[in-house]
């Protein structure tokens, strides 16, 4: 996993990816110690440290903030990076915030209850992969109808998903089931 260089992503990775255990306590008064969280030895976290002067970024240093150098070239390379690049994510999250006014900072949305975060986050992204059409996508057609010489794709039809692109109401109109089934 990239992420830039905010500080309290390094300590976020571990609640998030880590597998929680609680360490034992000294003695049998006081309280219990906070749960703490092991990182698997197959993940690891690449933190991009950008630096800036007089407004423009100059230097971007990478660092491992989780796992080894070893093992996050060994990703890089699947990924095909030569070198470690954000551009994928900070494009994702910038097209998250401009979809979730609760990711804007000093915005009026209503999402202080993490369930409301959840749901706000599981639409847009729902929105954004099944609903809007991305020039990058988009494949030439065999035949040219009327002015038209690509056919417009959504990155769900590109996984192979979907075979239309869906409106809001579509979205709307779909039920959806727990992992359980109906009922």
């Amino acid at each position: 996993m990239m992420t830039d260089g905010e500080r309290s992503y390094e300590s976020l990775f571990p609640s998030v990816f880590g597998e929680p255990y609680r360490v034992a306590r000294k003695g049998d008064r006081g309280r219990f110690p906070k749960t703490r969280h092991r990182i698997k030895r197959s993940l690891a976290h690449l933190q991009l440290i950008k630096r800036r002067q007089g407004g423009r970024v100059v230097e971007v240093r990478p660092r491992v903030a989780h796992g080894s150098w070893k093992r996050t070239e060994r990703e890089l390379e699947k990924l095909g990076y030569e070198k470690p690049n954000l551009s994928a994510i900070e494009r994702q999250n910038g097209t998250a915030r401009r979809m979730n006014a609760y990711l804007i900072r000093r915005s009026l949305a209503f999402g202080r209850k993490e369930e409301s975060r959840e749901a706000l986050g599981w639409w847009s992204t729902v929105v954004y992969n099944f609903c809007r059409t991305q020039r990058g996508l988009r494949v030439p057609l065999s035949s040219l109808e009327g002015c038209r010489g690509y056919e417009q794709r959504t990155p769900a039809m590109a996984a192979r998903l979907t075979d239309f692109i869906w409106t809001v109401a579509d979205v709307l109109r779909t039920p959806v089931y727990s992992a359980r089934g109906p009922g």
